[in-house]
């Protein structure tokens, strides 16, 4: 091959071949940079060594490819040189990050020679266990895809040259610079802002993700190459240090952005190290394997890996804050918006300045703002009613100069009317409160703040920190006021609502401690209360809320609220309607900024209804059940609707035109707790369905219910309440892959059963087809007949898990029984890890310990399945504490026994 180069060791598996043995020297240099790591070197120096060894590779085999060609193939390739790109160019390799090296040529990338030479550059650097992005372009080509590829324009601005020609490279850098580094820089830094929102929408638009890519998400790495990448732009310094040296980045920031690089380059490395690939998410084990290389140790009130995340946080947001401020400053505006922010505006109040859309502080006012703190607060309050935004650098000078201000001097009489002031407001509440947050201003007026920034609820249930949870429930509660419905005239109702938006802030503030954190909530408002002059009241008030605000949420999915005893005992604790009101937003609210999706129409049904029940009873309406009149209007509005009810095959020889009289003994058979709590649509379809049952064989309705999303499955069967009626429901449902929400046992005084399951398919967005519930139906019937068994059912529809086991094990079962909370029923509450079958599983028990299950709530509690039942032996309450206490075990042994499987 007299006009080509050798590209390819030919047996680079070979013991001798030259690839194995640089193979086993690169393993050998990784393991050693590991070990480093390990033991504590800085991510800087293992990112720097990794690069350095991938430079290496490259430019021995570079040099050792040109030795070896001919003359004529040297002569074609020595107007090419060899160019590190994007991360590799930056220098900034984690162990198993892509190189991407592209091969430039002066004029045409097509010869054979530079073929050649592409592939014995790549190929090696495959044979040895690299992932390459690669590309062979003329110099014409790599500046046509720089305007027409935005990510590849990045990539090319931090190109580094490795070896070969240097003068092909600065020519292409020259022209480069040029081209993109001139007029075109405010469209660039305008496109890479809109990118960069593309990945906060797609991987997080808020720093505080309890499991957050540690590249991508706010906050990330790509947050800091935001910055670098604009610099590179708009200054030409390629470097925080070279920006800092340009007075365009103050050196206390250039030390918070270095320490927040050092800080996220090592994790990403052990992460890659321990994963032995690219792995950027950081996940809870990840979390916790991390906690412990840094020598963390659990603290009685904080486990390791939340302090852990602590320090990720504050890194994550402030180098999120400095990026943004950063790119503010360097935004360009219109030739009209210069001229119009260039004429002098006069002074707000004679200490602010309103600049453009943004608030601010003019330098020769900010030491009159900052020794006032009266000021300081009166700053975010007209920004809140003049519905601008304080300005970044503003915010920024606040973060260093309010740390020394001592607490004491905020709190004030006037500092607290405008708080107050704040709070009470319907616009913009939440908005002014983070920025607060942003700028530590909250934390002087609400102490408790200041511990819990950044602090992460270790489980899968809350998908944000703390701080960033409790100001997403005060905005959860203001979208409320565009709601068309109860809670938007509820919200609306409230009178007081500064005190409603201070709760919600408060309301966690007591997680991190060893007590229970409701209880740290009590003695945080009791504080907040003193320092804000409350009155007698609004103190009880507030200091009720925080210390019960999971009350009603407990209420209203574990237990039965159309039991009178529930409501009654509920109603004694609320006391008024007007905490009535706030605790009901409160617990909306709450649950809403959980995350996405959590607070559902099912759960928000609940919740009202225990509201209006409530409600009722507090303005002296109270009894549930109908009287004398009421029960006569309801076997009229009944026995109408049967009459215009289309009459089906099976009811034309039984009642196709049932009489009222009929309609009136019907519904006399049922509790009356049925005919106050039930609907007339479901009480005429129950009827319908009585019209045609048999007395061998029992029914299955189904009714979707579009406004929630929940499907419900009527079983109706004579003969009585036979054992396992329950837990054979339950178990089939459960088969079938259905989330059972609800269920309600009934047994009338002539012996018909009407057992209703609300449940949830998760295998439908919307209602299930006919198809779904009749397979669903006829399964039931099936299993009830004894034609069919659960395990067998089981056994056809075993479907993948695609959940991943929690990083701290098993949670332990937990089995609670209360006496108090209904006069006819024992309650008993079951907390375990969810699983498949794991209501089938309790149910089964109970049957085999002679219970009667006469209805059942299914919930969650954090990350465990919270499953109550409604139980009776023999009819009466379960009051001996021994027969509690073996139910109690038995309970615990099976669960434990189906979770250990």
């Amino acid at each position: 091959m007299s006009d080509s180069i050798q590209t390819h060791d030919p047996e680079p598996n070979h013991p001798d071949s030259p690839t194995r043995s640089t193979q086993t020297m690169l393993h050998a240099r990784r393991e050693d940079l590991r070990r480093q790591l390990v033991h504590g070197s800085p991510g800087s120096a293992i990112v720097e060594a990794l690069t350095d060894l991938v430079d290496e590779a490259l430019i021995s085999q570079y040099r050792h490819l040109l030795h070896q060609a001919s003359q004529a193939a040297a002569a074609d390739v020595q107007r090419c040189c060899l160019v590190a790109v994007g991360g590799y160019g930056r220098r900034e390799l984690a162990p198993y990050s892509d190189v991407d090296v592209m091969l430039l040529s002066e004029a045409s990338s097509d010869s054979h020679a530079v073929s050649d030479l592409s592939k014995g550059l790549f190929h090696h650097l495959w044979d040895l266990g690299f992932q390459v992005g690669h590309s062979v372009r003329a110099i014409s080509e790599a500046l046509a895809l720089a305007d027409a590829d935005l990510p590849a324009k990045t990539a090319l601005m931090e190109s580094r040259f490795l070896a070969g020609n240097p003068e092909v490279f600065q020519d292409f850098r020259n022209r480069f610079a040029r081209r993109n580094l001139d007029k075109r820089v405010p469209q660039f830094i305008q496109q890479k802002l809109e990118e960069r929102q593309r990945d906060y929408a797609k991987f997080g638009e808020t720093v505080f993700l309890l499991e957050p890519n540690i590249k991508k998400s706010q906050g990330g790495l790509r947050d800091l190459h935001l910055l670098q990448w604009v610099g590179m732009a708009k200054y030409q310094a390629s470097t925080i240090q070279d920006l800092t040296n340009c007075g365009v980045i103050a050196r206390t920031d250039a030390l918070a952005i270095q320490e927040a690089r050092e800080f996220l380059w090592r994790i990403r490395c052990l992460m890659h190290f321990d994963a032995g690939r690219a792995q950027d998410i950081l996940t809870f084990e990840d979390q916790e394997r991390l906690a412990m290389n840094m020598g963390l140790t659990d603290q009685p009130h904080l486990l390791a890996v939340e302090q852990f995340m602590q320090q990720y946080y504050r890194h994550t947001m402030g180098l999120h804050d400095r990026c943004m401020r950063f790119i503010d400053r360097t935004r360009e505006f219109p030739w009209w918006k210069r001229l119009w922010h260039s004429i002098p505006s006069s002074l707000i109040e004679g200490s602010f300045l309103k600049v453009g859309d943004r608030l601010t502080v003019p330098s020769e006012k900010l030491i009159q703002v900052l020794g006032k703190p009266e000021l300081l607060v009166r700053l975010f309050r007209l920004s809140q009613e003049r519905g601008l935004p304080v300005d970044s650098q503003t915010i920024e000078e606040l973060y260093y100069a309010v740390h020394d201000i001592p607490n004491e001097q905020f709190h004030t009489p006037n500092v607290s009317r405008i708080f107050r002031a704040i709070l009470s407001d319907t616009g913009r509440v939440a908005q002014t409160l983070t920025a607060m947050h942003r700028a530590t201003l909250l934390e002087k007026l609400v102490p408790a703040f200041a511990r819990v920034r950044g602090l992460m609820q270790f489980n899968q249930y809350h998908k944000y920190t703390v701080d960033e949870h409790s100001l997403l429930a005060v905005r959860q509660a203001e979208l409320l006021a565009a709601n068309q419905g109860t809670l938007g005239k509820v919200y609306a109702e409230i009178k007081q609502k500064d005190l409603l938006h201070l709760a919600l802030l408060l309301h966690d503030l007591g997680k991190g401690k060893s007590e229970d954190h409701s209880d740290v909530g009590k003695v945080i408002a009791h504080k907040t209360s003193e320092r804000l002059g409350l009155t007698h009241d609004e103190s009880q008030m507030l200091e009720f809320l925080v210390h019960k605000h999971l009350l009603m949420a407990h209420t209203a999915f574990r237990r039965d609220i159309h039991d009178e005893k529930v409501i009654q005992t509920f109603a004694r604790v609320v006391k008024t309607t007007e905490i009535l009101r706030q605790f009901l937003i409160l617990t909306v609210a709450d649950i809403a900024a959980v995350g996405p999706d959590v607070m559902n129409k099912w759960k928000e049904t609940l919740l009202i209804e225990l509201f209006s029940h409530t409600h009722d009873t507090l303005a002296g309406h109270g009894d549930l059940r109908l009287d004398e009149q009421e029960k006569q209007q309801q076997v009229q509005d009944v026995y109408l609707q049967l009459c215009q009810a289309e009459p089906t095959q099976d009811s034309v020889a039984h009642h196709a035109a049932p009489d009222k009289q009929w309609v009136q003994e019907q519904l006399s058979q049922f509790p009356a707790r049925y005919r106050s709590s039930t609907s007339l649509e479901r009480i005429v379809l129950h009827l319908a369905a009585i019209e045609r049952l048999s007395s061998d064989a029992p029914l299955v309705e189904t009714q979707y219910h579009a406004d929630l999303n929940v499907t419900e499955y009527t079983l109706l069967a004579r003969g009585g309440n036979k054992p396992g009626i329950f837990m054979n429901m339950t178990g089939v449902l459960a088969a079938l892959g259905l989330e059972v929400l609800d269920a309600q046992i009934l047994t009338r005084k002539d012996g018909i059963v009407v057992d209703s399951f609300s449940v949830k398919d998760p295998d439908y967005d919307g209602a299930p087809p006919p198809r779904r519930l009749e397979r669903v139906c006829q399964t039931v019937i099936s299993v009830l007949k004894g034609e069919d068994t659960v395990d067998q059912v089981f056994e056809r529809g075993k479907r993948v898990v695609f959940g991943r086991l929690y990083p701290t094990g098993r949670n332990e079962t937990e089995v609670q029984i209360n006496n108090d909370s209904s006069d006819q029923h024992t309650v008993i509450e079951v907390f375990a890890d969810d699983k498949q079958g794991l209501l089938f599983v309790i149910a089964r028990a109970l049957v085999g310990l002679g219970l009667s299950i006469h209805s059942a709530r299914i919930g969650k509690r954090l990350d465990q399945a919270a499953d109550v039942f409604y139980v009776t032996a023999d009819g009466q309450k379960i009051e001996d504490p021994q027969i509690c206490t073996r139910i109690q075990e038995t309970l615990r042994k099976e669960v434990d026994k189906f979770l250990d499987e």
